[in-house]
């Protein structure tokens, strides 16, 4: 079945005789027909792209021999690519790969560099060394000559499906939009070093020193993690601390930029473990973009949005049946975007925590002197129930006063930190 057709109106009796006939000229030639091969066919080129990318993908990795090309010449010259889509052997002639792969992933872009192609992973080209190409560089939004390796789009599939293995038989996702994926958590990377040009490729220990110690991020309306607040060493221990006291449920992020972080640390099978023996350091000692970018990522997992992936029929299930869950009965947060938005008054919202009691241990400690470390932190916490549960047991009850006292301390606290610490 033909599926292209093209018009050749040059002096030769096939394609394959031409590419003999001009070797030396070979690959510009390909470019050329290449353009020419996307005017021509882009419908049918969008309906094999959506129908079979995942098939050609594979078999583009697996198996580079010429399995079926029917060509028959005539004044129009057709081009005949036996398809099996049950299949991983997605037949292509060898003498069109370049060409093809062209259109799929490059949009015959005349300034591809095919020559360097060693194979294709996720829908992209893959350098020799390993390292993703420009094409997938573009997609996701990284600078052109930044070096990420593929075995980091391995291990960020692998975290996945491993975080999420108990849920399923199988893989819990059939395919990940990796372009996406990183180009999501490189925007909030360049936003927590956003203190640094965006040009700077080199950093120093010293750098490192001054980067964030942490921060919080909320979810938009597709899922999508997004930074909000980024915080200092002092104002990440604020945050925890409110965290704890208030029952603010902040999704604050301890980020470690260490030069320990730069370095292959310990395989954890729950953890994001990227290969950093790819991304060295320069060859005067500093650390370069790509690894401060694994040791954020080391820190703040990446887990893919729903519209960043495909997910099995059976995991489709399950999600299906945990929206209807969740819509049966919605669960109460609240984010430190919604209190900066004004969409949650959270201050007549902790002042009915603390009169209906939910806060006595946190305003009894506040009347005692008592440090928020001393409560949940060590032996501490076993000396301070002993404390509280005996102050209430001989009558203890917060007053108004200490409610209002407590609510108002907390409200100038978390005014102060959003203040300092939003993006």
């Amino acid at each position: 079945m033909n599926i292209f057709s093209i018009n050749d109106n040059s002096g030769y009796t096939s394609i394959l005789s031409q590419s003999k006939a001009n070797k030396e000229s070979k690959e510009n030639s390909k470019i050329s027909f290449a353009n020419t091969f996307l005017k021509q066919n882009v419908t049918k080129l969008n309906e094999i792209q959506n129908k079979n990318s995942q098939t050609l993908i594979r078999s583009e990795v697996l198996d580079d021999e010429l399995n079926s090309a029917n060509i028959s010449n005539s004044n129009n010259t057709n081009v005949s690519v036996n398809t099996k889509t049950n299949s991983f052997n997605y037949d292509i002639a060898s003498e069109f790969k370049n060409s093809i792969y062209t259109l799929k992933y490059k949009q015959a872009d005349p300034l591809v560099n095919t020559s360097n192609i060693a194979s294709l992973a996720y829908g992209y080209s893959v350098d020799k060394d390993g390292y993703m190409g420009e094409d997938f560089n573009k997609a996701a939004g990284l600078p052109k000559d930044f070096k990420i390796h593929k075995s980091t789009l391995d291990e960020i599939e692998r975290f996945n499906q491993h975080r999420m293995a108990d849920e399923t038989n199988g893989n819990y996702y059939n395919s990940f939009d990796m372009a996406s994926i990183v180009k999501s958590y490189y925007n909030s990377f360049n936003q927590v070093i956003s203190a640094f040009p965006n040009d700077k490729t080199s950093f120093s220990k010293a750098d490192l020193e001054q980067l964030p110690k942490g921060l919080n991020y909320n979810c938009n309306e597709n899922k999508e993690k997004i930074v909000t607040n980024i915080f200092n060493a002092k104002q990440l221990k604020e945050a925890q601390e409110l965290d704890c006291i208030a029952g603010l449920g902040i999704n604050w992020v301890k980020l470690d930029f260490s030069p320990q972080s730069m370095e292959q640390g310990p395989s954890l099978e729950d953890g994001f473990n990227p290969n950093m023996s790819v991304y060295p350091q320069n060859e005067d000692g500093t650390y370069t973009k790509e690894a401060l970018f694994m040791s954020f990522l080391k820190s703040y997992s990446p887990v893919p949005s729903p519209n960043q992936v495909v997910l099995s029929p059976e995991a489709k299930v399950r999600e299906a049946k945990l929206d209807q869950e969740m819509k049966a009965n919605p669960s109460f947060s609240i984010s430190l975007d919604d209190i900066m938005t004004g969409k949650v008054d959270f201050a007549s919202l902790l002042k009915g925590y603390a009169q209906d009691g939910w806060l006595d241990a946190s305003i009894y400690a506040m009347e005692k002197g008592v440090k928020w470390q001393n409560i949940y932190i060590g032996s501490g916490g076993a000396w301070f129930d002993r404390e509280f549960n005996n102050a209430k047991h001989n009558g203890w009850k917060a007053s108004s006063e200490s409610i209002d006292s407590f609510v108002n301390s907390i409200m100038d606290r978390l005014n102060n930190l959003l203040e300092q610490t939003r993006v």
